[in-house]
C-alpha cells in the first residue's frame, strides 16, 4: 500500500475559474511592466492614451515580436 493514495478527479468549476484568475492576474502584472516601459504615450492624446495603455497590457506577448497598428495607434 502507498503512503498516499488519491482518486484522479476532473477539475471542478472554482478550480478552473482559480487557475484563469491565477493566469489572468499574472498577464496583467506583467502587461503593466511591459507597458510602462514600452508605451510612448507622448505621441497620443485625449481618449487614445488609456486605449493605448490597455492595448500594451493586453498585447504585450505580441509585441515582444512586432510591431502593431491596431485602429490606426502603432504599437511597439
Amino acid at each position: 500500500m502507498t503512503a498516499v493514495e488519491t482518486e484522479r478527479k476532473p477539475m471542478t468549476v472554482s478550480e478552473w475559474l482559480g487557475a484563469t484568475v491565477m493566469i489572468g492576474a499574472v498577464w496583467i502584472l506583467i502587461g503593466l511592466f511591459w507597458a510602462d516601459g514600452h508605451a510612448n504615450l507622448n505621441e497620443v492624446f485625449g481618449t487614445e492614451k488609456p486605449i493605448t495603455y490597455a492595448l500594451h497590457v493586453a498585447l504585450w506577448p505580441v509585441l515582444i515580436f512586432t510591431d502593431l497598428d491596431v485602429f490606426g495607434l502603432h504599437l511597439t
